[in-house]
């Protein structure tokens, strides 16, 4: 994970980088909650005592969800802490158009905090790389990307409402 330095002589960029955490698997997904940062990573999710206005880290990083599907064509987990305080992880689907073997593959999952399992809160989501509540009304939307290799606009993308219980597909 590299911290992009505040831009504070306005030109546009960065005022420097530094590595903040090394060694991780694949990180990608990242969101601040009660004092940590936490990472998605290809196969768990982790986190680790951050400080905002400096931007450095403190304390060990602690692996609080072990075992998230990985490998596949969507191997990337998004995460976003929800209004309910509650860790929201999306975890897509191992292949292009299948029936999947694992029921956390192409769901949204929720997690405590501390990453105990709450449960699988939409499912059917096959990729939905991205996700956010409406700040106006509360409301869940996702991003769903449609299968490939059916031509460049078919099946078309979608952006769900999601809603608890909900299958998408």
């Amino acid at each position: 994970i590299i911290l992009l330095e505040a831009d504070r002589d306005d030109d546009g960029a960065a005022d420097g980088q530094r590595v903040l955490l090394e060694g991780l698997t694949r990180p990608n997904g990242l969101d601040l909650a009660g004092g940590y940062l936490y990472v998605g990573e290809e196969d768990g999710i982790g986190r680790i005592a951050f400080e905002p206005r400096s931007g450095t880290v403190t304390g060990g990083y602690q692996r609080i969800v072990n075992g998230l599907p990985d490998g596949g064509n969507h191997w990337k987990k998004t995460i976003r802490f929800g209004p309910d305080g509650l860790l929201y992880v999306a975890v897509g689907s191992s292949c292009n158009a299948c029936i999947e073997d694992d029921a956390r593959r192409a769901a949204m999952l929720r997690y405590t905090p501390e990453g105990g399992f709450v449960d699988a809160y939409a499912t059917g989501l096959r990729n939905s790389a991205g996700f956010d509540w409406s700040p106006a009304t509360g409301v869940l939307y996702a991003t769903e990307n449609g299968r490939d290799m059916l031509g460049d606009d078919f099946p078309p993308c979608e952006l769900n409402t999601i809603v608890e219980g909900g299958f998408y597909g």
